[in-house]
């Protein structure tokens, strides 16, 4: 890939100068070096002491913004990303050849439509053909957040699976995720005990399931067709701007269970950081969040400059970008179905599999085959309605 690289390294402690020479030894030749240490912003902390200046830990997540402002017509993709995910050139491509697709759909997408905005009824929901162009632009690539079991013995994954259906057989072939563009990881140097070369059984997800995920096809487009619409939206979003999708329990399968509201936890897919390039963030920053995407954050939209009522989830981890809580942006995030292993990103520090319980990590595995069961029904529901138009 031929990416010319930087690397800006925002700590809440201080770097000493052998420290960050150690740092740019790593680095390859050519990728530049910048830090900003002891970046916590400072300012009375109400949840700890209203009458001390403290460090506010949790507003270092906010950081980044600053950075970006500052940095804005220098670089052309911005990656701020928490510490521990492993991005590669693999990800970046495929972003952007997503991005530019999107960005050509949307020029060309009508303005409005007769049944835009569309049913919210998740059993009547549209989930093929044309969208408006307000539509086309809340759509942006999306990421699942995955990690390699270590000791499956001591901390495994899921046994029971939800009520879907797993089917890896896709136009006849058996087919599984490929572990190796998130998380073989040959060239770098892994804590002892942690597979160098995952098979895809290893890999496991604990963010989302099936049931908060849908279908969407997008038609003319030369990139893909089936996309998988992850959950964020909701809050404050403006009706004819939705964009619906035909939901993974549409033909029952999950009972009365309602469909999820868009900022559930445990089913969001955190993404711990993001991608964007510098269009986008103009775009989200001058018109497509509720907030301001880039500093001063003032009031009355924000608290004390942001420090107060917000946090690393809402910063980096993507609740402002992906959801409609206060001066989020409710972008829909979309994972091309026939891509979906350029999908996931690795947490290389693998510690959620011993922090949470077994039953929420999912085989990233069966969570493919699930949607591969769902993808086919929606298939199948698009041409009967289609058969049936006509």
């Amino acid at each position: 890939y031929d990416f010319e690289v930087d690397l800006y390294l925002i700590t809440a402690y201080t770097l000493k100068p052998e420290r960050i020479q150690y740092l740019q030894d790593l680095l390859p030749n050519g990728v530049g070096l910048e830090t900003w240490d002891d970046a916590c912003p400072l300012g009375y902390d109400k949840r700890h002491d209203e009458k001390h200046v403290l460090d506010v830990t949790r507003a270092l997540a906010r950081q980044h913004r600053y950075v970006m402002k500052d940095k804005m017509h220098h670089y052309d993709v911005f990656l701020p990303f928490e510490d521990d995910m492993r991005i590669t050139g693999a990800h970046v491509q495929h972003y952007l050849d997503m991005s530019t697709e999107l960005e050509h759909l949307a020029h060309d997408a009508p303005h409005t439509m007769s049944d835009v905005p569309e049913s919210e009824d998740p059993k009547k929901m549209k989930f093929f053909g044309k969208m408006t162009q307000d539509q086309m632009k809340r759509l942006v690539p999306g990421l699942i957040r995955v990690e390699v079991l270590v000791d499956e013995a001591e901390h495994g994954a899921q046994n029971k699976l939800g009520p879907i259906e797993v089917d890896f057989d896709i136009d006849g072939v058996e087919t599984h995720i490929d572990p190796s563009i998130c998380c073989h990881v040959p060239n770098l140097q892994p804590n002892v005990g942690i597979p160098v070369r995952p098979d895809a059984a290893d890999v496991v997800i604990w963010e989302t399931r099936a049931e908060a995920l849908s279908f969407r096809h997008i038609p003319d487009s030369k990139l893909f067709d089936w996309t998988i619409l992850m959950p964020g939206p909701g809050k404050r979003e403006d009706p004819s701007e939705k964009v619906m999708g035909y939901w993974s329990g549409r033909s029952g399968a999950f009972g009365d269970m309602k469909k999820p509201s868009g900022g559930v936890p445990d089913l969001i897919a955190q993404q711990g950081g993001w991608m964007a390039t510098r269009e986008q963030v103009i775009r989200l920053d001058e018109e497509l969040c509720a907030g301001v995407f880039l500093p001063p954050f003032d009031a009355p939209m924000y608290y004390e400059d942001g420090q107060q009522s917000m946090n690393v989830e809402y910063w980096s981890g993507g609740y402002q970008y992906f959801t409609g809580v206060r001066g989020g942006c409710n972008m829909q995030r979309v994972i091309s179905w026939k891509d979906f292993s350029k999908h996931l990103i690795y947490h290389v520090a693998n510690n959620k599999q011993k922090q949470l319980t077994s039953d929420r990590m999912l085989r990233a595995d069966h969570l493919f085959a699930q949607m591969n069961t769902v993808q086919k029904k929606a298939q199948a529901a698009m041409e009967s309605i289609t058969e049936h138009q006509h």
